[in-house]
């Protein structure tokens, strides 16, 4: 029960006292009734020259009550009723009081468990929204564990494939190599017996070159002797009938080749023969990946794939005017040439450096190897034009390399089918272009009036 519930209670209790009491104009008299800790207050009405209580109880109980004694009298029989009812209604005043507390504290007490249920609630809300959202990046997370799991077993499937593609080609190697090497021991005793031959041959080659010795000490008595009446060229004729024997530096007509008592390769064919062969390519069974020193004495067989020698070179070209060709031959069966009118080279102090003058032929319109001057390159002497690269390195082989350029006949060889889009293989731009492989080539020289 609420204070304004109590105090109307006073105000209804006052009013009906006040009413009971109308038109009694007499002096009244306070009352306070103390129940539990409440305090209630109450005024009586009380009669102008009322006798005291001794002079009233001094009145005889059998006369009949004056007005005034009827007055008390009703007044007290007014008063103890007013007490009465006062005390009942106070104690229903707190029954109802008790009974209300009990109510509003179950109310409270209903009213707090509903927040509780409702904060509970909202709390559970929360919790399942967040679990939901949990459940929703766990499910992510094993759709993407899921997904590189499938994957990795399906590379570990691909492994295994390999693995056993790898074991099968081990075991037919194992069994190659099984086989190579009963044939390796059949070949060393083909070997010992071919030694056992060789060291015959040798003894044989020894007589040879006595005898060659003998021979060339005849050829320069009669060049000696034969000089001043007979021209150079006949005098070889006489001499030898060798394509291959080089003996002064000439090579004529009648397939006989002079070279500082050197072999070379004589070409009695192409334009009229007498050209010396300094450079042939045709099968890739010599390796031209060689330093400056190699390319320098030279390397390889006259007989067949072979560069002569950059000091045989420029000896050779100092004797006078000498003339350039440049054989070409694709994997296509098409073939080109290049003739130089002028062809010299300097020494090796002067890097080997080329120059050459009047272009003709079939190899494009113009030249692909430079003519101003180019020193000569390797992988371990850098005289190219190119500031800031080595183009020896880089397109491999040994040549007269301008900025890179044109041409590099020194390069790698490629069979067909390997021989596109190699910038390093053995190019002549304007016959087949910067990435084409060539079948093969050859380079040599001849007197210019020959």
């Amino acid at each position: 029960m609420t204070a304004f519930s109590v105090s109307w209670w006073l105000f209804v209790l006052l009013l009906l006292w006040t009413l009971t009491m109308e038109g009694v104009e007499k002096r009244r008299r306070l009352h306070r009734l103390q129940h539990g800790q409440c305090s209630y207050t109450f005024i009586l009405p009380e009669l102008d020259g009322c006798p005291e209580a001794a002079d009233a109880g001094q009145v005889g109980q059998d006369s009949p009550p004056a007005d005034g004694e009827w007055s008390a009298e009703k007044l007290k029989r007014l008063e103890s009723t007013m007490e009465n009812n006062t005390t009942l209604f106070l104690l229903q005043l707190e029954n109802s009081i008790q009974r209300n507390t009990r109510r509003e504290a179950a109310g409270l007490q209903s009213h707090a468990v509903h927040n509780q249920t409702a904060t509970m609630l909202e709390i559970g809300t929360n919790l399942l929204t967040h679990t939901a959202e949990q459940t929703r990046k766990l499910n992510v997370v094993e759709a993407k564990v899921l997904n590189h799991t499938s994957r990795i077993e399906i590379q570990l499937l691909e492994n295994s494939l390999s693995t056993n593609k790898l074991e099968k080609e081990l075991l037919l190697q194992t069994s190659e190599i099984d086989r190579l090497r009963d044939k390796n021991s059949t070949q060393m005793e083909a070997i010992e017996s071919l030694e056992k031959q060789l060291k015959v041959a040798s003894s044989n080659n020894t007589a040879l070159q006595r005898q060659q010795a003998q021979l060339l000490e005849s050829v320069h008595t009669l060049i000696s002797m034969v000089t001043s009446t007979t021209g150079t060229h006949t005098l070889i004729s006489m001499v030898t009938r060798s394509p291959t024997l080089a003996i002064h530096g000439v090579c004529v007509k009648s397939s006989e080749c002079v070279f500082l008592l050197l072999k070379v390769y004589c070409d009695m064919e192409t334009s009229g023969g007498g050209w010396t062969v300094f450079q042939r390519r045709f099968n890739g069974s010599v390796d031209f990946q060689r330093g400056w020193g190699e390319y320098r004495t030279g390397f390889g067989d006259v007989f067949g794939e072979h560069w002569l020698g950059n000091e045989a070179l420029y000896q050779l070209s100092s004797q006078g005017q000498y003339s350039l060709r440049v054989e070409l031959r694709d994997w296509e069966g098409n073939s080109a040439y290049a003739q130089y009118d002028r062809f010299s080279l300097t020494g090796e102090r002067q890097q080997y450096r080329v120059y050459l003058r009047g272009y003709s032929g079939t190899a494009g319109r113009q030249s692909s190897l430079n003519t101003l001057g180019t020193g000569f390159s390797t992988r371990d002497h850098d005289n190219d034009n190119c500031d800031h690269c080595k183009c020896a390195l880089m397109l491999t082989g040994g040549w007269w390399f301008d900025a890179c350029g044109f041409s590099n006949l020194n390069g790698i060889y490629y069979n067909v089918g390997h021989n596109i889009r190699k910038l390093n293989g053995i190019k002549w731009h304007h016959f087949r272009g910067p990435s084409y492989s060539l079948r093969s080539t050859m380079m040599m020289v001849r007197p210019y009036d020959f």
